[in-house]
C-alpha cells in the first residue's frame, strides 16, 4: 500500500481543470464529477502504482527516472514511487505530452 502525496502544482492543475469545467464551460456537474473521478483514479495507486509502466515519454520521464502515468478522461495522471509514496507531480491533458 502507498501512501500518496501531491505536489503544489499538482494541486493547482486541478483546481484549475475543476474551475474550467466548472466556470468557462458552465458545467458544474460535470466539474464535480471530474474531481470525484480523477481522485478516485489517483486514489487507486495507493494499490496499484507499480503496476504501471515506467514511461518511455520524455515529457513525462523529465519529472524522474522512474516516472509513470495513468490517464483519466483525455488528462494524464504524472507520478514517481519513492519507497511507500506516490508523489503526483502533475495533471494535464493528454495532448501536451509529447513522445
Amino acid at each position: 500500500m502507498y501512501i500518496i502525496k501531491f505536489t503544489q502544482q499538482a494541486n493547482k492543475d486541478i483546481r484549475s481543470v475543476t474551475a474550467y469545467i466548472r466556470d468557462r464551460l458552465l458545467a458544474p456537474i460535470a466539474a464535480e464529477n471530474f474531481l470525484r473521478g480523477i481522485y478516485a483514479r489517483i486514489t487507486d495507486l495507493e494499490r496499484n502504482a507499480a503496476v504501471y509502466a515506467i514511461s518511455t515519454y520524455e515529457d513525462i520521464l523529465s519529472y524522474g527516472d522512474n516516472a509513470r502515468h495513468v490517464s483519466y478522461k483525455g488528462f494524464v495522471v504524472i507520478y514517481t514511487i519513492h519507497g511507500r509514496y506516490v508523489l503526483v507531480h502533475r495533471i494535464i491533458h493528454g495532448s501536451l505530452v509529447t513522445k
